[in-house]
């Protein structure tokens, strides 16, 4: 679908951009990404995916708004507590922008939908910072083939990571489970949320999966940021093709095996 001579407009200054132009521009306005949780990392992401132009953007979250959930959610207002976070997140970002597609989907994603929630996305990028909630996404992205981000911030620290992603050569990424013990260095499971460090983390999730559109190569690493000491770290990471075998082979687990509780589905 070409962009519109409205959208011509309002994404005049990207287009501007050397190496992005209208051509690029209709990509992004054509790419399916679907976010899961619609917290402080995943309210940001929503918000700078619908600013940058994609053209369908899914928002998978069964939660309610908390008056403790504003600190590090600026997306919503006072107005919204006791509301589902996904339903006011798709309002408000048809207000900011009506050229973009934003579907409200108020579902835990669990393994028994997770198939048929991400089938219609390009790209999944969980915010949900929930360990069964990636291990499932992980299984159902590598079973389909599909790319996907996962980032989790902690107190002072942030990891994002994009996996699955195609390389040079025809091969992708490695997946989350290859990495996940290193993952677990980064996590620091003290109470405590900066609302900044949310939005800086969500930015970069977006800058990486924005670049991936544009063709342009590196989201395929492991990338993190300790805020209190100003210091940013690139890793390279290998597929490790035993564990892909055996995802391959194992396909989706039981919410057991993922030790994922499930939670009574949502009433509207």
């Amino acid at each position: 679908m070409a962009l519109t001579e409205r959208e011509l407009l309002r994404f005049k200054h990207p287009i501007a951009v050397p190496g992005v132009g209208i051509d690029m521009q209709d990509k992004i306005k054509n790419s399916r990404i679907l976010v899961i949780g619609c917290g402080g990392l995943g309210a940001t992401v929503i918000q700078y995916l619908s600013a940058a132009g994609v053209g369908v953007i899914g928002i998978a979250d069964y939660g309610v708004l908390l008056e403790e959930d504003l600190a590090r959610t600026p997306l919503f207002q006072i107005q919204d507590i006791r509301k589902h976070k996904a339903k006011m997140a798709s309002s408000r970002m048809w207000a900011f922008n009506p050229f973009t597609k934003h579907y409200p989907l108020l579902i835990q994603v669990k393994p028994e939908n997770v198939l048929t929630v991400i089938r219609e996305f390009d790209i999944i990028i969980d915010c949900s910072q929930h360990q069964p909630t990636h291990l499932v996404v992980n299984d159902a992205c590598i079973t389909t083939g599909k790319p996907f981000v996962i980032g989790e911030v902690h107190n002072w620290v942030a990891w994002w990571g994009g996996f699955n992603f195609p390389l040079a050569g025809g091969s992708k990424s490695a997946s989350y489970r290859c990495v996940s013990k290193k993952i677990d260095e980064f996590r620091n499971f003290d109470a405590g949320a900066l609302a900044f460090t949310h939005g800086a983390a969500a930015t970069q999730l977006v800058n990486g999966v924005i670049q991936y559109i544009l063709e342009v190569p590196g989201i395929g690493r492991l990338f993190s940021f300790d805020f209190l000491h100003q210091q940013f770290n690139i890793e390279s990471i290998t597929p490790d093709a035993v564990v892909i075998e055996e995802t391959l082979a194992k396909g989706l687990l039981t919410a057991e095996e993922y030790g994922m509780v499930i939670e009574p589905d949502v009433e509207d």
